[in-house]
């Protein structure tokens, strides 16, 4: 039986991701949950068609008959089906570029969703400390993006946060202080939180993380941990 997601995006991040104004890691994030959640693709159907009744209502308040036919006559024109088609063109040939299907690690070969299959294929190399490895992927120069493996019965070291850190399970489960997460569900945590986040499961745990400023670690020698992370953030 399919697991139910329970952890979305908040409302808010949905508009912003519709309205395509989310920073490129967090629509990436938004994505590919949606991947996983029939309940968040239907609430994105809802506010892309408020937003189209809202452009409506305003091109009908703003111009006046004869420049809402000459609208009209655009979109239906040939040559605008012409462009339409250049578009779905540019876009077929893109699906050209290579992608990665499945995340393979050690000996595990995970599947991942699509919208996160580009992406992947570009990702760095796999830094391995104990039972958790991390593969940067390509992003801007504000955030860091990565996949994040935690192997079975391994945890994170407890660590607060010094800006956000949006995780979502791509494949496994992990447990942390707050709850049990399994694949789809989205985990949004600020400088408020402190967290031990734990695979206590028999197969291994695939995340999609997003840090806009590194992690702090609180206890004994992994607090080691902490200047290093300037390598690798």
């Amino acid at each position: 039986m399919a697991h139910a997601v329970k952890f979305h995006p908040s409302l808010s991040l949905l508009e912003q991701y519709t309205e395509g104004t989310l920073a490129a890691e967090l629509s990436l994030v938004v994505a590919a949950h949606l991947d996983f959640c029939p309940h968040c693709q239907q609430l994105r159907h809802d506010i892309e068609a408020d937003i189209g009744c809202q452009l409506a209502q305003q091109s009908a308040a703003s111009a006046d008959g004869e420049e809402w036919q000459q609208m009209l006559q655009q979109i239906l024109s040939p040559d605008a089906a012409t462009t339409t088609q250049g578009s779905v063109e540019t876009a077929s040939s893109t699906e050209s570029e290579t992608v990665a299907t499945h995340i393979e690690q050690g000996q595990h070969r995970i599947e991942i969703p699509r919208s996160l299959q580009r992406l992947a294929a570009k990702r760095k190399k796999w830094l391995q400390l104990g039972g958790i490895a991390t593969a940067k992927l390509p992003s801007g120069d504000d955030n860091h993006l990565s996949l994040l493996l935690i192997e079975s019965n391994t945890e994170v070291p407890l660590h607060t946060h010094k800006g956000l850190e949006i995780t979502l399970v791509l494949a496994g489960e992990m447990v942390d202080e707050m709850g049990k997460y399994a694949a789809g569900d989205l985990i949004i945590n600020t400088p408020d939180h402190t967290h031990t986040p734990k695979n206590i499961s028999h197969e291994p745990c695939l995340c999609l993380s997003v840090l806009t400023a590194p992690l702090e670690f609180k206890q004994g020698l992994t607090r080691l941990l902490n200047p290093l992370q300037r390598f690798f953030y």
